[in-house]
């Protein structure tokens, strides 16, 4: 049986349910990087970077490509940075929203 596409926008939110995965699309944005880019920028060990893309390969939001020996990742759909875009604005507006109600 083919999944549907809830199961398969479940995979995606749950790869995308991880902050360090999340700072790394954020990394990817402006252009591809390496695996020891990302982990110098990010301040996340190679490892675990490594393990996050892989996952984030797994629900296709990067993919990576071979130059000069070393794998190269980049994000697969400008919109996916528009969606975290968005999510964060979201949430951005209901934190202040709390803080108004707190005031």
């Amino acid at each position: 049986m083919e999944p549907s596409i809830f199961d398969i926008q479940a995979d995606f939110c749950k790869a995308m349910g991880n902050a360090g995965r999340l700072h790394i699309l954020h990394s990817l944005r402006e252009h591809p990087r390496t695996v020891n880019e990302i982990s110098h920028e990010t301040k996340i060990p190679q490892s675990s970077v490594s393990r996050h893309l892989a996952c984030l390969r797994r629900v296709g939001v990067v993919i990576s490509e071979r130059r000069a020996g070393e794998r190269v990742y980049r994000i697969t759909d400008k919109k996916i940075v528009e969606v975290c875009d968005l999510v964060r604005s979201v949430l951005t507006e209901q934190i202040n929203n709390r803080l108004r109600f707190i005031s």
